[in-house]
């Protein structure tokens, strides 16, 4: 017999508490909602008496016009199925939703079940590290429809998705994003990332700087510039996804817009965060090598111009 829920509450926060202790004060989650909240730890266990049932509802909607696109990795394996089955359960569920996997690792149990629910995960050779997120999708499937990334290790609001999708109506030439940062610039030069400020507004920037941990849109547009753009990022930017689509929207002549005024962020997966890259690639300096690495002169005199543009002339750097 299953827990009661009662029982599973208790056992999320519990777990919850214990990440929370354990990385508190990394870079990664710094600033953001990852706390063992009663309303979280009740969400992880709707969530999971969801996934238990036998036969649950689809988690896609042939009817819709975007396709949900992911990844994951050793340990996580076992608990990415949380962020799956909170997107599935939203108010606008995806047209497909795909986990791609570059391991032939068994599926756990409840990916199984995800999968007779309409998860498609598909197998792709290794290589390509954070980009499998989104590169097997844009260099082999119709580019036909929006896209949208999420992160393994996130528990997502049942509006998710919906609001990417508001956002995307508004404004379809943009790439999108929940969180954002404030590229900080001194004359051509871009500042290290750990000196950006977060962003504070809703408006279309190429000095705007997505961060993927709360999901994504790429227009069709931003797709197809990603898939010229081939694999140079094993070159330029090989640990960091969102630089690379950040470099390519603004030399392809697409804005970044943060779907909300001020940034937004979802609480974690519990114990996800004993692994990643965020670590290495904030204090170790990893982000600012591969920044310095993948942008042009244009695309710096493009950042530069538009943040002129929404800088006080007193305050700029």
């Amino acid at each position: 017999m299953p827990p009661s829920s009662q029982s599973l509450t208790v056992r999320a926060r519990r777990v919850l508490r214990r990440s929370a202790a354990r990385f508190a004060g990394l870079p990664h989650s710094e600033g953001t909602v990852d706390s063992p909240t009663p309303e979280t730890a009740r969400d992880v266990t709707r969530l999971w008496l969801r996934n238990s049932r036998p036969f649950g509802p689809s988690v896609t909607d042939p009817a819709s016009d975007v396709a949900v696109s992911m990844t994951t990795h050793g340990p996580r394996l076992s608990d990415v199925w949380l962020a799956i089955e909170s997107i599935g359960r939203g108010t606008v569920r995806p047209g497909r939703l795909i986990l791609w996997l570059d391991t032939d690792d068994p599926l756990p149990r409840r990916l199984r079940r995800l999968q007779r629910r309409g998860l498609e995960v598909r197998r792709v050779e290794p290589g390509v590290k954070v980009h499998t997120k989104y590169w097997p999708y844009v260099s082999t499937q119709p580019l036909e429809v929006p896209l949208v990334t999420g992160d393994d290790d996130i528990v997502y609001p049942e509006t998710w998705l919906e609001g990417l999708l508001q956002a995307h109506r508004e404004t379809p030439e943009h790439f999108l994003a929940y969180r954002a940062h404030l590229i900080q610039m001194r004359d051509d030069e871009i500042l290290p990332y750990q000196d950006w400020l977060s962003c504070d507004d809703d408006l279309p920037s190429y000095a705007h700087f997505s961060t993927s941990v709360c999901g994504q849109l790429f227009p069709i547009s931003l797709q197809e510039a990603l898939r010229a753009e081939g694999t140079l990022f094993r070159e330029l930017s090989p640990n960091n996804d969102d630089i690379w689509y950040h470099r390519t929207a603004v030399l392809a002549g697409i804005r970044t817009r943060q779907v909300l005024v001020g940034q937004r962020h979802w609480p974690f997966v519990p114990g996800s965060q004993a692994t990643g890259l965020n670590a290495t690639n904030v204090w170790d300096g990893g982000n600012d090598r591969q920044i310095a690495a993948s942008h042009t002169p244009e695309s710096r005199r493009r950042i530069r111009e538009d943040l002129e543009a929404q800088v006080p002339p007193g305050e700029r750097a």
